[in-house]
């Protein structure tokens, strides 16, 4: 269990950065969907709306796995 432990805390501090590049990189991921849209300005806000619900969702891994680190160590303790 410790083990377990420790592989989560891990995947939990390399998931930080990641979350912060899924943010980055949220507009090339939903480019197909958005390029149906012909107002620029609509465009940009989707963009915007895109990039913030992808990057919370995957801003919630950190802390998600981390907790869970946190209760394997004490139930192992």
């Amino acid at each position: 269990m410790k083990n377990l432990s420790n592989l989560l805390f891990w995947f939990g501090i390399v998931s930080i950065p990641i979350s912060w590049l899924a943010w980055f990189y949220a507009p090339e991921i939903g480019r197909e969907v958005m390029s149906g849209i012909s107002d620029p300005n609509l465009r940009s806000v989707m963009e915007e709306a895109h990039r913030e619900r992808w990057g919370t969702y995957v801003g919630n891994w950190p802390a998600t796995l981390l907790i869970l680190s946190y209760i394997l160590e004490k139930k192992a303790a």
